[in-house]
């Protein structure tokens, strides 16, 4: 029989029993089983509904769904009603961190080590807050404190290796999710480490299961999901790439470059309106962003909107002159005007350089085939 098999047995017996009731969903959640966890807080009796343990749950289960504003409500309830458990500040903590409040967050974890003194779980959650601030120095000297209470905390080894990955040292990243893995093979930043090195070098297969495993525990992983579906793109699954995508969007609105991944999806399926869509989210989150205003010339070139195109194809060329989008949407314009030498010479760079996005292939055939889906639309 097993633990939770158990545990169900016993709760038959005592249903109105609340630590029983935690222990099950606890148990639940270690295997991923949300639904069930779930299933079991919302089933307990209406007298014991109301009790901590209950709430906190059913708070974390809204934390790991992505409904971070509700997660942070249900938290701050239970701080508002005195409950200090070190759990509960660092949950509402990171739902403040998810919803990218780092100031609260920050303010929330002051609090918890006021409250109860510093632990390698709060020292970790600082370091993911001076990670999503760019402040390196201080997320280093956060997973140094977690590491030396604790030499093998999973998450601070796992977040050593995503830190270093983030700071572009890929093999001190590589080497220490390697050893994470080691210990700890679901690690969720170790696992996205290796699935994005993996993915970079072009190895789907092992990109695919390292990404794979972290969705099987963190559905709403936003870089798992960027991840995944920007290898379905290389697997040239255009439709689930995009699905997948749009999930990532969801997850990490902010992240410009998935944005940009599912712009490419859109309009590898032809749909330059979501296409257009998607680059004027990434223009609004950065304006001096190469790679948007090359997206939007793109599509401005694609409907043959020539001037609209050359000026935002100039104005990303001047940010970066190795701007992907901007090279690729001037050699369709060269296409147009009849140039084709020069317009296949700038594909043919683009190609080499593994810049393209699988499946878009020779530009002329490309370019005639995404046109004459356009024109087919415009009639329909």
């Amino acid at each position: 029989m097993s633990s939770i098999e158990r545990l169900q047995s016993f709760l038959a017996t005592d249903p109105s029993n609340p630590e029983l009731l935690c222990e099950l969903a606890d148990a639940m959640f270690a295997i991923a089983d949300y639904t069930g966890a779930q299933a079991v807080l919302m089933g307990a009796p209406a007298a014991i509904q109301a009790s901590l343990g209950i709430r906190f749950r059913l708070a974390r289960y809204a934390l790991i769904h992505g409904d971070y504003a509700a997660a942070e409500a249900g938290f701050k309830r239970l701080t508002q009603d005195g409950h200090a458990n070190p759990a509960l500040w660092h949950d509402l903590a990171f739902s403040q961190l998810c919803q990218l409040d780092t100031g609260g967050a920050r303010a929330t974890l002051e609090a918890a080590v006021a409250r109860s003194g510093d632990t390698p779980e709060l020292a970790v959650l600082r370091a993911r807050v001076a990670l999503r601030d760019q402040d390196y120095a201080s997320a280093e000297l956060a997973l140094g404190q977690a590491l030396t209470a604790d030499s093998q905390h999973p998450v601070a080894l796992g977040l050593r290796a995503l830190a270093s990955l983030d700071k572009g040292d890929t093999s001190a990243a590589e080497a220490y999710a390697k050893d994470c893995l080691t210990l700890h093979p679901d690690q969720h930043e170790a696992l996205l480490v290796a699935g994005t090195a993996a993915l970079w070098r072009r190895e789907l297969g092992p990109a695919g299961a390292a990404f794979e495993r972290v969705l099987a525990r963190h559905p709403n992983s936003g870089r798992a999901l960027s991840g995944f579906g920007q290898l379905q793109m290389l697997r040239e699954q255009l439709e689930p790439a995009r699905a997948t995508l749009e999930r990532a969007v969801a997850a990490m609105p902010d992240h410009i470059g998935t944005w940009h991944a599912l712009a490419w999806a859109q309009l590898m399926l032809g749909d330059t309106n979501a296409a257009e869509a998607s680059y004027r989210c990434a223009y609004e989150l950065d304006r001096n962003f190469a790679e948007s205003h090359g997206g939007l010339g793109l599509i401005a070139a694609l409907a043959g909107r020539s001037d609209e195109a050359d000026a935002a194809i100039k104005r990303a060329l001047r940010l970066d002159p190795s701007c992907i989008t901007a090279r690729y949407a001037r050699s369709l314009q060269l296409e147009d005007v009849g140039e084709h030498a020069e317009a296949e010479r700038l594909l043919s760079e683009l190609l080499a350089q593994g810049a393209l996005p699988s499946g878009v292939g020779n530009v002329r055939e490309f370019s005639r085939r995404l046109r004459a889906r356009l024109g087919a639309s415009s009639r329909a």
